[in-house]
């Protein structure tokens, strides 16, 4: 598995990678918009779709009719995939902002983020990615 650099095209094709083995999770369905403000190159803008509880769809834009829109600092995204952390510990301690459905995201992907191949994604994520 090759490395790629935080928030490039290529670590948009690491995710996919890292996730292609997630199984079917009937009904866990979520679209979300990402805005991470203060990146090396910019404010970064991506979105991803759940679709049945497997990575459908991640890559560098916005959805018009999103879910949810999340947004963070660079340094708390970072901190995040760098150490391979929860999406709630970010969420309860504020370094995660959602708009939107976001119990869609909070309580409707329960299962997937509380999953050991969610699990497993997070580590590789973090093995494989330049900061």
């Amino acid at each position: 598995m090759e490395r790629a650099r935080f928030l490039s095209d290529d670590w948009f094709e690491l995710n996919r990678e890292c996730a292609s083995g997630w199984p079917e999770r009937q009904g866990v369905d979520c679209s979300a918009n990402f805005e991470v403000s203060g990146a090396p190159d910019g404010k970064v803008r991506y979105h991803l779709v759940i679709r049945d509880g497997r990575l459908a769809e991640m890559a560098v834009g916005k959805l018009a009719d999103a879910d949810v829109s999340i947004v963070y600092q660079y340094a708390d995204a970072r901190a995040e995939v760098a150490g391979g952390e929860h999406p709630d510990l970010a969420y309860m301690s504020g370094r995660m902002k959602l708009e939107g459905e976001y119990a869609r995201w909070v309580y409707g992907l329960r299962p997937l983020l509380d999953s050991a191949e969610y699990n497993a994604h997070r580590s590789r994520l973090a093995e494989h990615t330049d900061f």
